[in-house]
Order: C-alpha cells, then structure tokens, then sequence
C-alpha cells in the first residue's frame, strides 16, 4: 500500500485574528464600539429580573475592575519608591537624568495626544448633536407656527362664509344657507382638528429647547471631568521633571518629592485609575445598550411613558416606522377637510357669486384656502419620517453609539497608559535619579578630605 497517495487529514486551525483597520481620523475607529461591547453583555430589558441586573453589572465591571485593582499597585509602587529606604550606591560618574527626562517627555506628550484625540472626538459628538438638536428645535417651532397659522386661516375661511348669507338677497338666502351648510361642517371639523394637533405641538419647542440646554451643559461638564485626571497626570509630571532638573545635590528636591508623593502623585494614579475604570465602564454598558439601540430605546420609552400613550406612539413610529403618527393622523384629517372645502369653492363660487352679487369674497376665500393648504404642506414636510429620522440616526445611532464611545476608548487607553503605567515609573525614575544624585555628591566631598590625610583619593 503507497501511504504517500493516501490525502493527509491535517486538524482544522483556528483563523488567525485580524489586525484592527487602519484609521486616519480618531472618530473612525469604529472597531472600539465592537471590542467594548465583546467585555459586557446583552444589555438587559426594562423588566428584566434584579438577578439579570445584576449579571449584567458584574460583567461589565470586570476590566474596570482589573483597572482599579493595577492603580492600587501602581499607587503602592509609588509610594514604596518615595518614602522607603536610601540608596547607598556610589558611582565614578554623576548620574544621567536622560532615562527620566525622556520618560516625562513622552508622558508630556501622551498627555497631549491623548487630550486632543479625546477632544476631536467629544467636540465632533457635541457639535453634531447641539446641531441635530438646534434643527430639530427649529422645526418643532416652525410645525408649531405653521399650526398656529392655520389655526388662524381656519377662523378666517369660517368669516368668509359666514358673510355670504347676509350678502345674498332674501329670496335666496335661505338655498345659499342650505348649501353652504356642509362645507361649513368641514371647516368646523378642520379646525378641530388643527386645534387637536396644535395641543400636542405646542409644548414640542419648549421641550426640546430644555433638552438642548440640558445636553449642552453636561456635555460641557463632561468634558472637563473625564480630562481633569488628565490635567493632574501631567502636573505630576511637569513637577517631576523639575524636581530632576533643578536639583544640584539631590536632597531638596527628593524631600521635595517625597513630601508631594502622598498628597499628589499617589492621589493622582489612584484618581487616574479610578476614572479610567468609570469611563470604560461607561463605555461597555453604552455599547452594550446600543448593540440593539432601536429596541432598547422604545423598550424604555414604553416603560417610562407607557406603552399606550402618544409619545410611544411617535417614538415606535420615527424609530421602526410602525404603527401610527397621532400628529400626522390629524394633519391628514384636516387635510381631508379642507380638500373639500376647496372643492365646495371650486365648484359653487361662481354660482354663488352670480346668485349674490353683493359678495365679494371669493378670491379672499380662495386665497386662504391656499394658504391653508401650503400651511399643511409644510407641517406634514416637517413631520414626516424623512425628515425626522436623520435627527435620530445622527444624534443617537451615530454620535452616541459611535463617536461618544470610540472617545471614551481613547481617554481609557491613554488615561491607563500614561497614569497607571508611565507616570509610575517616571515617580521612581526621577527618585532613584535624585537618590543616586545624593549619593554622587557625598562621595565627590569626601574626595578633598581622603586627599589632606595623605591618603589617595578614592571611592567608598
């Protein structure tokens, strides 16, 4: 038997992991939502069970967790290399501050990039979503307006035809009064119906107006929170370079530094680590959330406000485009109305014009009904999904979903990089400098006393 014919069954091998896609802006790294959202779970239901809660918030607190827990000894490293022991080390050069001033430096500029990354990304999200916002504010304004407009037209069109009857001749009257009857019935209708939809409008503005003031000032103090540890990272190290470059002999600025290192720099690494562990817990429970956002979203509307009421009703119609739009619904009856009010006029005010010539209302009349149906033209041009739709994609989906947690990625890493990893070791860099530093000193000194005793100078 020829065992080299026979095929050779070799064992499947896994697939070996891809690199992350290559980005040119910071906000394009779109591959952090899906890793953050690989450390949680399925983000849980409204009515989910306390032990599901639970689960969830274990999970997604694991690697902030881990984070913490690296800060802690970090922090315990730096407290260790400040406050315990004296280095007795004596050497034939004086020390070299390059490894710590190069360590400072790059912390320096970490410190940089890592601001204006996470500003790129967090401005990028603000300016987005104050401008979805600010358009969203104004077209709830102008749909408002537009009913208010119509809300007037209406009482104008009920005057106009009110006015024909006493213009005609009393013989006459009484068959215009019977014919103008229905028509009358349908302006009545339409404007209960303009007044049912300008109930529901009307608060619209205020409310989104509070939502953007509101949005505006966290965003703001948002900002300025997540980049305080930052702040403090890098005074920490401006403060440690000039301790190693200002020193002469090494003792003021090592009790300099010991003296900083429980009141600062420990406070600052635990500060570090504990706002990296917040951020990146954020950012898993936010991805987690938008892993299925549409769903999410309504889930909690429904809970919030009521799975009957009409705020659900307009979410679970902009979001999943299902159901029905209570605005809508009484934009489209009005329009009804008034499509045969504007047919009535069409059709009989000729007729009624010849059978009363004393009224001359008819071009106003005709007008107003323009009017009116350009009014509802452009509140159904508002209201329709088209136009709505693109807020939420952009303010949520994109913004929220994207922009806001790729931002947090890159403040964790960069807040755990340089305040748990390089400003540790730039503390006990600039320490052992300092402590050898002093140790060179004392030797250079007793060199001139060895020599006068007759003794060569020499190192101890």
């Amino acid at each position: 038997r020829n065992f080299f014919a026979m095929p050779m069954l070799l064992p499947e091998l896994p697939p070996i992991p891809t690199l992350p896609p290559v980005v040119r802006e910071p906000w394009e790294a779109t591959w952090w939502v899906d890793f953050l959202r690989n450390l949680g779970q399925a983000f849980p239901g409204p009515d989910a069970p306390e032990d599901e809660w639970e689960h969830f918030m274990v999970r997604c607190s694991t690697w902030p967790f881990v984070l913490v827990a690296l800060g802690f000894l970090a922090s315990l490293c730096v407290l260790c290399s400040t406050c315990c022991g004296r280095s007795t080390r004596r050497s034939a050069r004086a020390p070299s501050c390059m490894p710590t001033f190069c360590l400072g430096l790059l912390c320096v500029v970490l410190v940089m990039v890592g601001t204006t990354v996470y500003c790129m990304t967090s401005s990028k999200a603000l300016d987005t979503a104050q401008q979805q916002v600010g358009r969203a504010a104004q077209d709830v304004a102008k749909a408002a307006d537009e009913g208010t407009r119509m809300q007037e037209l209406g009482v104008n069109l009920t005057v106009s035809l009110d006015a024909i009857s006493a213009a005609c001749p009393t013989a006459v009257r009484a068959k215009v009064e019977e014919g103008l009857k229905p028509t009358k019935q349908e302006l009545v209708s339409f404007n209960d119906q303009i007044a049912s939809f300008q109930n529901m409008v009307q608060p619209l503005p205020g409310q989104v107006d509070d939502v953007k003031a509101k949005g505006a000032t966290i965003a703001e103090v948002g900002v300025i929170s997540l980049l305080i540890p930052l702040a403090c990272t890098l005074v920490c190290c401006v403060a440690v370079l000039l301790a190693v470059m200002t020193s002469c002999s090494g003792r003021c600025m090592g009790c300099c530094l010991r003296s900083l290192a429980p009141l600062l720099l420990v406070p600052t690494v635990l500060v570090v680590a504990l706002a990296a562990a917040v951020q990146l817990e954020l950012g898993v429970v936010t991805s987690s959330f938008c892993g299925n956002v549409d769903s999410n979203a309504l889930a909690y509307i429904g809970k919030a406000a009521g799975k009957n009421s009409t705020v659900f009703e307009i979410s679970d119609f902009y979001i999943e485009g299902k159901g029905r739009n209570p605005l809508l619904d009484e934009l489209t009856a009005a329009s009804k109305q008034l499509e045969d009010v504007n047919s009535t006029v069409n059709d009989f005010g000729q007729q009624i014009q010849t059978l009363c010539p004393a009224w001359a209302g008819l071009a106003e009349l005709k007008s107003d009904v323009g009017k009116a149906h350009e009014a509802l033209e452009t509140g159904f041009m508002l209201l329709s999904p088209a136009h709505v739709y693109p807020y939420y994609d952009t303010a949520i989906r994109q913004d929220l979903c994207t922009t806001v947690v790729i931002g947090l990625a890159w403040l964790v890493v960069f807040q755990a990089a340089v305040g748990i990893v390089l400003l540790p070791l730039l503390i006990c860099c600039g320490m052992n400098f300092l402590k050898a530093q002093r140790g060179w000193h004392l030797d250079s000194a007793r060199q001139p006393l060895t020599a006068q005793d007759g003794q060569p100078p020499r190192r101890v």
